[in-house]
């Protein structure tokens, strides 16, 4: 683990994103020391760093610590590396007044392998009971704060489900506990608009600039999804998984067959 530029296994106990979550990570997908769709990632910290008024961040520095350390797992074909940033220390109480160096974390971690078995079978996924809060300011950022997050997965266990949708307060569905979620309705993919809650993900990112279809953001229901001939989740390390039940309905093959066409579309980069 790389802590501004040193290994090391500590950090300061007075850091915001310790004390407050006061901070931003993206986790990237790495093949034979290539990190995929690294340029995405890149941008979305940018973008919550200038949303969260960090300090002013050594981008180039970042960038070069990122690739260096992915050389280490070259021989690998799949791993991870995880980038987190931090406002750092400084401030008294939630004021940030001081603060003037940001903190990178760059770790590295197994791939997930059972997203292989995912990509190539498909998963049974159930519906939340958990739900998530509105916040404007917050949307679509991939923050350090993810109690939301981390309750989602305690009902999930006891479900021993592997995956669930979330809903908001007022029943719209915004995404997955861990991935974002696309449902294939009338002929047309459809993803929930994440103008109020939700994390904007880099898979998704990807998706969306594809040229060959044209994905629609807006509110998505629960009928939308009971109504949907298929539906798939997403996100940089599993990629695209087809959901082959959600509930007690089951997809068949050729019901899926738009997953597999999308799964493709990416592969082939159009």
């Amino acid at each position: 683990m790389l802590i501004n530029g040193i290994v090391s296994q500590s950090i300061d106990a007075t850091d915001r994103g310790l004390a407050y979550g006061d901070g931003l990570f993206s986790t990237i997908k790495i093949e034979h020391g290539e990190l995929i769709d690294w340029s995405l990632h890149l941008q979305r910290l940018k973008d919550g760093a200038a949303r969260l008024f960090f300090p002013e961040v050594d981008w180039d520095l970042l960038q070069t610590e990122v690739f260096n350390t992915a050389q280490l797992v070259a021989e690998h074909a799949h791993h991870v590396l995880k980038v987190m940033l931090t406002r750092g220390s400084g401030g008294r109480g939630y004021s940030a007044a001081g603060c003037e160096q940001t903190v990178r974390v760059i770790s590295l971690s197994a791939f997930p392998e059972q997203y292989l078995d995912w990509q190539k079978n498909g998963i049974a996924i159930v519906q939340c009971q958990s739900q998530l809060g509105r916040n404007k300011q917050l949307a679509g950022l991939k923050s350090l704060a993810r109690l939301e997050q981390v309750l989602i997965k305690q009902e999930l266990l006891k479900l021993k489900a592997v995956e669930g949708l979330v809903c908001d307060e007022f029943g719209h569905v915004v995404e997955a506990c861990s991935a974002n979620v696309f449902i294939y309705l009338a002929g047309q993919w459809i993803t929930p608009i994440l103008n109020y809650s939700g994390v904007a993900g880099v898979m998704r990112a990807r998706i969306l600039q594809l040229a060959t279809i044209k994905v629609v953001e807006r509110e998505i229901t629960l009928a939308d999804i009971n109504q949907a001939t298929c539906l798939c989740l997403t996100n940089a390390l599993m990629g695209v998984v087809a959901v082959k039940q959600y509930q007690d309905k089951h997809y068949s093959a050729e019901q899926l067959k738009p997953v597999t066409e999308l799964q493709t579309l990416l592969k082939q980069g159009s």
